[in-house]
């Protein structure tokens, strides 16, 4: 990865050089998405947003959560088996014939995406960043809008070691004359985001200063939210879990309401989510006793998440499967003061170095705790113990433990 972040000019002309090669062109409008949390969740929004409005809408995202093809999809369905083949072994003959070997997997990824939707002829786009944003390979694509959804601690070995470096690269997407649409940050991140967008004559709107939320109810079934601006008041009703969802949505409302100068089209859009669902994102994989998986890889979006659940319940089970590169301290910090019985693993991914009892130190000072290293092990000892104690449980600390979980209960 260092690597990487080192050699990032001659990673994106690669990627420039086999979508030449491709024949590729931009010849629809994108919406780069990032940000350190939610911006998964914003991106696959907005994109169901177009598709209600009748536009053919295309996402990418990452990573995958049940199949390698969900990363790549135009109007919710993914990329055929049939498609990504093909492309694929285009892809591979340019490099052999190129002698391009200095590429990674997510930007080979990236390659596909982009040619899939042009090929496709998709109206709009909606693309979230691998890794920060200036130097991702994403940054090669010319948008109209940029969402940063919020910014806070991750890939400190790649971006930097304070929220300013952090937010620096993630900022980096902001392209000339064009708009940006960002959550409430902390103020180090709020300056420089508004000096890029300044340098690069780009307008800003920023989440709780131009657009608000008012929460109505945010149970285990239902978020109802009224989001505001100005003198405007739309209400949301959503089956996407969570309080930080609604920020979320309001993000991509609020670019939604940027492209479409339409009122009625509002409307639809609101109806879209009504019913929507994002795998791994606060998602019910099973009622009475209740087990729920999500994503949440950081401490803010651990925090966040708690703070929900704890509102639904008194105590559970909590299985902790972060990966080892991710910020195991401060999320070791938050889970310190839960008084939940906690289950220390780690994601079955073999591509990512992990190390489940480093995690499990942190915590064992703390009562009601065990470690348990092998993932299906652990999955088996959750649900056990949830099912005789009538427990809800939580699987949390990284989508591919998220992953991991529902490709195991399939």
């Amino acid at each position: 990865k260092k690597n990487l972040h080192k050699n990032s000019f001659n990673h994106i002309n690669n990627v420039k050089e086999i979508l030449n090669i491709l024949g590729y062109k931009q010849t629809f409008k994108i919406i780069h998405v990032t940000g350190t949390k939610g911006k998964g969740s914003t991106t696959l929004v907005l994109s169901n947003m177009l598709k209600s409005a009748g536009y053919k809408t295309a996402s990418f995202v990452s990573p995958h959560i049940i199949n390698v093809r969900e990363r790549i999809a135009i109007d919710n369905q993914w990329i055929s088996e049939e498609d990504f083949i093909n492309i694929t072994k285009k892809i591979k003959n340019i490099l052999e014939e190129n002698k391009i070997y200095n590429i990674t997997v997510f930007e080979i990824f990236t390659i596909i995406g982009l040619y899939y939707f042009y090929i496709q002829n998709v109206d709009y786009a909606c693309i979230e960043v691998g890794i920060g944003g200036k130097l991702d390979c994403t940054n090669i694509v010319d948008s109209s809008i940029s969402i940063i959804t919020s910014i806070s601690y991750d890939h400190i070995e790649i971006l930097g070691n304070t929220i300013e470096e952090i937010t620096e690269h993630k900022a980096g997407i902001i392209k000339e004359n064009s708009l940006v649409v960002s959550a409430a940050q902390e103020k180090e991140s709020t300056n420089i985001i508004k000096k890029i967008s300044k340098e690069k004559n780009s307008k800003l709107y920023v989440f709780k200063k131009d657009f608000d939320v008012d929460i109505i109810s945010n149970t285990n079934k239902i978020l109802e939210f009224n989001y505001i601006e100005n003198e405007k008041k739309y209400k949301f009703e959503t089956t996407l879990l969570g309080e930080h969802q609604s920020e979320n949505i309001s993000l991509a409302f609020k670019t939604f309401t940027l492209l479409i100068n339409n009122e009625k089209l509002y409307y639809k859009a609101i109806d879209s989510i009504k019913n929507f669902s994002i795998n791994a994102r606060l998602t019910f994989v099973q009622r009475n006793p209740d087990i729920i998986i999500d994503g949440a890889h950081n401490s803010k979006s651990l925090f966040r998440i708690l703070k929900t659940i704890y509102k639904w319940y008194d105590y559970l089970i909590i299985l902790f499967a972060p990966l080892s590169e991710k910020d195991i301290k401060g999320m070791c910090e938050i889970l310190k003061d839960s008084d939940s019985f906690i289950i220390v693993s780690s994601p079955n991914t073999n591509y990512k170095e992990n190390d489940s009892y480093k995690t499990y130190q942190y915590l064992k000072e703390r009562d009601n705790i065990i470690h348990i290293e092998n993932f299906n092990e652990a999955i088996k000892y959750m649900q056990k113990l949830s099912k005789e104690k009538n427990i809800p449980a939580l699987v949390i600390g990284s989508l591919y433990s998220a992953s991991d979980y529902i490709n195991l209960n399939i």
